[in-house]
């Protein structure tokens, strides 16, 4: 029988399962820094994510094929989430000439304003690890 991770006998006796105990919690601190810096924005934490992809990646890959990819998603989960950026003036399109269909997503000055300090929200992680 396999035996859990979370069990307090498995992580003291093998280093695998303190290791998958140690990643949930560094997942589960990621999510709050993350729902806490959205929240600061009034965006969702996949709309910050959106934000902070399209600020440190180059125009091919800022698609909505490509972050639903990247995110594992839908593409209308990530539609949905462009369409408020949109709204809020965050992102532009930016149209393919030769596939009309297909457009880019450029960040506003706003947008990278919110991108740049947003993309910071794990900072607070380093330190301990630094130490």
């Amino acid at each position: 029988m396999k035996y859990s991770s979370f069990n307090l006998n498995e992580q003291n006796q093998k280093i695998e399962s303190r290791i998958v105990v140690a990643l949930e919690r560094i997942s589960e601190a990621f999510r709050v820094l993350l729902w806490n810096e959205s929240k600061e924005n009034s965006l969702s934490p996949i709309q910050i994510q959106i934000l902070i992809f399209i600020y440190f990646h180059s125009t091919e890959k800022c698609k909505v094929g490509y972050l639903a990819d990247e995110f594992n998603m839908t593409k209308a989960t990530i539609s949905d989430s462009v369409k408020i950026l949109l709204s809020k003036e965050l992102v532009t399109k930016e149209t393919d000439p030769i596939d009309t269909r297909s457009f880019s997503l450029s960040l506003t000055n706003e947008g990278k304003k919110i991108a740049k300090k947003a993309s910071l929200f794990a900072s607070s992680i380093e330190q301990p690890i630094e130490n």
